[in-house]
């Protein structure tokens, strides 16, 4: 008896595992069916950020780095021996034309100028009685009481004398000029450096250096242009005159100092492939320094409807640059292009963009021909990485949580 009911029981859980199966096997393929008539959405595409292309007029600028110049520049030196004994002038003083900066010790020059005019006045008064001899022998000549060779004797010791003279004039003069040397005067208007020499030094001539002075009112500033803009900027100095824009480096805010190209080199520097100009700005404020480095600024022409795109869109590839097109059916192309640079953050494209076309300006790395795209807003990324963040840290403690939990799960159960 009991043997029969234990048939009958195994019977019977057989039969409850096959209806089981059965039923899963039939909401399953009820799930498939259902999943697979749903049709399935297009595929995300790569999400960039994109920029219209802008039409509109520009002037082509030409932006390089330069080097203010001194007008001139003169390091005055002494043209005798001797020791100093005055200095006129302090480090970094505006000086005029002719003002005096330095003196030397004249006493010995001054010394040679009193013995140059003693020399001239006993030689003008033996000249003086030389010819008053040749007056009185010409008396006698004419009565008979002397010869004619007497007279030429007399006639030429006056010659010697009037040579005499002018002997003494000239050693006056020198005299003179070397006492000059001594009052060091500025040969123009500028500013003066610092003081190399000090009272009581003494100083060789054409050799010790006395004083910088440099004229800074105008100024040059000095810049290497690259050789391809030289046909360029030679048609437009040919018609007007050039005028460039100099401001130094973090002057943003500020409005530049105007001045016009005055120089343009005969040779291109063949190691580096560009010519040397110079502008000449008036610098009136003394706004720069000689030896400064500065922004130039030069506008070569005006590009009339020129199409405008952000630096970021240009891509550099083997066959040369191209930027990525976001086409109306999301979908990016690329196009090959030819560029000018007016600017640190804009391009004129010269060739291969039309105007109301959009280039990609992010995201670039993860696109290919054809590829589709999404537009996304600036900051979504690093809103959705801080999100992603935040809910790694949620994750991170909800696990740390439930190990916590395993942990004092033995504890409760023994």
């Amino acid at each position: 008896m009991t043997k029969r009911w234990s048939v009958v029981g195994a019977v019977a859980f057989l039969a409850v595992l096959a209806g089981g199966a059965l039923y899963y096997q039939k909401n399953s393929g009820e799930a498939n069916a259902a999943k697979a008539a749903t049709p399935a959405g297009p595929p995300r595409g790569v999400p960039v950020m994109v920029a219209a292309v802008e039409q509109r007029s520009i002037p082509l600028r030409l932006n390089v780095i330069g080097r203010t110049e001194a007008f001139s520049s003169v390091t005055m030196r002494a043209r005798i021996d001797g020791m100093i004994t005055a200095v006129n002038y302090s480090a970094g003083q505006h000086v005029n034309k002719g003002q005096v900066m330095l003196t030397l010790d004249p006493r010995a020059l001054q010394a040679q100028v009193a013995q140059s005019e003693a020399n001239l006045a006993r030689d003008r008064a033996q000249l003086g009685k030389a010819k008053s001899d040749l007056d009185r022998n010409n008396d006698l000549l004419a009565k008979g009481f002397i010869s004619a060779a007497q007279i030429e004797v007399f006639k030429s010791t006056v010659d010697t004398m009037e040579a005499t003279v002018k002997a003494d004039l000239a050693q006056l003069d020198l005299a003179k000029v070397n006492l000059s040397y001594t009052t060091i005067n500025a040969p123009m208007s500028g500013v003066a450096g610092a003081i190399l020499v000090f009272p009581g030094g003494s100083v060789k001539a054409n050799d010790t250096a006395l004083v910088v002075l440099n004229q800074v009112q105008p100024m040059y500033v000095s810049f290497a242009v690259p050789e391809n803009q030289l046909r360029e900027i030679a048609a437009q100095r040919a018609s007007r005159k050039m005028q460039v824009e100099v401001r130094a480096p973090g002057e943003r805010g500020t409005a530049p100092v105007t001045g016009d190209l005055a120089f343009v080199d005969n040779t291109v520097d063949a190691t580096t492939g560009t010519i040397l100009m110079k502008a000449q700005l008036p610098n009136k404020d003394e706004r720069f320094a000689p030896g400064q480095f500065v922004e130039v600024s030069m506008i070569l022409r005006d590009l009339t409807d020129a199409l405008l795109i952000p630096s970021e869109a240009l891509q550099a590839g083997p066959d040369g640059n191209f930027v990525y097109v976001a086409r109306p059916d999301q979908t990016a192309e690329v196009r090959k292009v030819q560029t000018i640079s007016v600017g640190p953050q804009r391009l004129v494209v010269e060739k291969g963009l039309n105007p109301g076309e959009k280039v990609i300006t992010d995201g670039q790395l993860r696109l290919t021909p054809g590829a589709r795209y999404e537009v996304r807003a600036p900051g979504r990324d690093a809103k959705d990485a801080k999100d992603g963040a935040k809910g790694a840290g949620k994750d991170a403690g909800a696990s740390s949580r439930d190990g916590d939990g395993a942990k004092e799960a033995p504890k409760a159960a023994s």
